[in-house]
């Protein structure tokens, strides 16, 4: 039977397009091949804006590692030195773990492994950001399969105390205004804090009032955070680091339009830094590691007035005196929280993954596959959203040119 021929041909456009709207990112793309009248919907303005207010759903990633697939790419920098490869999965919160989505594969160079799982910095609305060299960024869009170069950093920018190379990468994310994605960094040893984006051709520096050496106390780069920074109402949030003698703990937020720091009351909380930030139902939110068979839960359910409420305890994901709970920031590295505007949160890492519905007070499932070693699945502290949008700066590769990856799937 042909397309034309099936019922749901002879539904209205808008029928289609709503049904559409509600599938994940790669089917709508995947839904656009199946005929004419399904292009000219994905692809119509319309659609677009209306996908892109939609909230998508999050997943957490985690790195695969598989045996080594040929090696089609012909730069001499990657060539040669792997023999196994990265398979960077999505894992969604709402959705059974057989819904795993594979967004890419590349190789296991000496470049990518062990270090930091394939030197993966960020995600932000959709986009990869994966830091090849130092101070060379690439940006991968899953989805569309697009990607887009950072104008390259000088060498002097990448230097930390004493000349030796850094991380210089705090933040990243999607300036609404001008459409750009922004890579927020700091230069330690020459005093000031710089952007480097998709539209500009060089790197350019923030005027603050603030000490570099100040505000770098209270928070992390992107490779050594326990938290990625969370983008909400036009701001980034790092987690807290220290606390008051009250127990009081500080949240240090960038926003993105004025460009200037400044500092939020956060939760209450004896382990600060046992704690990770996330965004659910439009809300930030918190969770503290710091007990041993239970896990904290708290919303800022006011953002003006800066109002966080306790909401509530879930019993922790590891088995009580297990060694798999993280006993310090660095190890949280390796914990993962999402949360999903159905009221799910998907929390631990490679020794407990389980799933809570907040509104229920129960949990839902526990994620097996990544807890079991011969999978060498290792759950990242990554978010990811999929997103169809197409952005300027980006460009589609040819297979044999693809930067870093030789697999989509």
């Amino acid at each position: 039977m042909r397309m034309e021929d099936t019922p749901i041909r002879r539904l209205p456009e808008d029928t289609i397009a709503d049904i559409l709207l509600r599938l994940p990112a790669k089917s709508i793309l995947r839904s656009g091949a199946t005929c004419k009248a399904w292009r000219r919907i994905t692809t119509a303005q319309h659609f677009l804006v209306a996908r892109a207010r939609r909230r998508q759903p999050a997943s957490i990633l985690a790195h695969t590692y598989l045996d080594a697939a040929p090696w089609a790419c012909s730069s001499d920098l990657l060539a040669g030195f792997s023999s196994e490869d990265v398979a960077l999965d999505a894992l969604p919160v709402s959705s059974p773990e057989d819904d795993r989505q594979r967004l890419l594969r590349y190789p296991a160079t000496r470049l990518t492994v062990p270090a930091h799982c394939g030197r993966l910095l960020a995600s932000s609305d959709g986009v990869l950001l994966f830091k090849k060299d130092m101070g060379f960024y690439l940006l991968c869009n899953p989805i569309t399969r697009q990607w887009a170069e950072l104008p390259r950093l000088p060498n002097e920018y990448c230097k930390g105390k004493f000349y030796i190379n850094s991380d210089p990468e705090y933040g990243f994310y999607f300036h609404q205004p001008s459409g750009e994605f922004r890579l927020l960094c700091c230069s330690l040893t020459r005093g000031f804090w710089y952007i480097v984006s998709t539209g500009a051709g060089e790197p350019r520096h923030l005027k603050l009032k603030q000490e570099p050496d100040l505000i770098t106390r209270f928070i992390r780069p992107l490779l050594t955070t326990a938290t990625m920074p969370v983008a909400l109402d036009g701001k980034l949030h790092w987690p807290p680091i220290w606390r008051c003698a009250t127990g009081k703990t500080r949240i240090t937020a960038f926003d993105t339009v004025s460009e200037m720091f400044c500092q939020m009351p956060g939760p209450t909380s004896r382990t600060p830094k046992m704690m990770k930030l996330f965004e659910m139902e439009g809300m930030l939110a918190a969770a503290d590691f710091g007990e041993e068979k239970h896990v904290d839960l708290w919303f800022l359910e006011d953002y003006s007035s800066q109002r966080w409420v306790h909401r509530q305890r879930v019993a922790s994901p590891w088995k009580y005196g297990s060694g798999g709970r993280p006993r310090n920031d660095w190890g949280m590295q390796s914990v993962a929280v999402a949360g999903d505007d159905e009221g799910n949160i998907i929390l631990g890492n490679n020794d407990g993954l389980v799933v809570y519905d907040v509104r229920k007070g129960e949990m839902v499932r526990t994620v097996n596959s990544v807890m079991q070693r011969k999978n060498r699945v290792f759950v990242s502290k990554h978010v990811f959203k999929g997103s169809t949008v197409q952005h300027t700066c980006f460009f589609t590769p040819s297979s044999a040119d693809s930067p870093l990856i030789h697999s989509w799937s």
